[in-house]
């Protein structure tokens, strides 16, 4: 296996050009494969890998403005559905998300904002208003908010 290097501070890029070309620098999306159950009706936390029951649970760093999450392992029922939020509402992240087939499922909830989260959030899941089964493996992706200045002006 590979080594691993954890980094601090919000990964930026010139987009391949030099600093001095005028571009804004540009936070990098990220994203984390994770798991959960498409039949859960508590909301339960998300886990990273392909997991829903054991693995580190998901949690987004403050700043963090949720994209997407797509789905690789379907649950069973094409129109299986499922809430994606935090522990104080469950589907600020996604409403009705449909994780019975594979593909894009964009983030729209009300706590997708353009100023991003304001704390370090566990990422919740539970079962929408069709359940499912089986375990859901996806790639949940955001980006963090940057103010667009190179790093030696300050910090964002």
């Amino acid at each position: 296996m590979a080594t691993r290097s954890t980094f601090q501070g919000i990964i930026r890029t010139y987009g391949g050009q030099d600093k001095s070309s005028g571009v804004t620098p540009a936070p990098v999306i990220v994203g984390e494969v994770v798991s959960f159950l498409s039949s859960t009706t508590t909301s339960t936390p998300i886990r990273v890998g392909v997991s829903a029951s054991t693995g580190t649970v998901f949690v987004l760093p403050q700043g963090a403005v949720p994209i997407s999450l797509t789905v690789i392992t379907p649950s069973s029922g094409a129109t299986s559905t499922v809430d994606i939020g935090s522990a104080a509402n469950a589907s600020t992240f996604g409403n009705e998300i449909v994780t019975g087939t594979a593909g894009i499922k964009v983030l729209a909830g009300t706590g997708v904002t353009g100023v991003g989260l304001t704390a370090n959030t566990t990422v919740y899941a539970n079962v929408g208003s069709t359940a499912g089964t089986g375990t859901v493996t996806g790639i949940f992706t955001y980006a963090v908010v940057d103010a667009g200045l190179p790093g030696e002006i300050g910090p964002a």
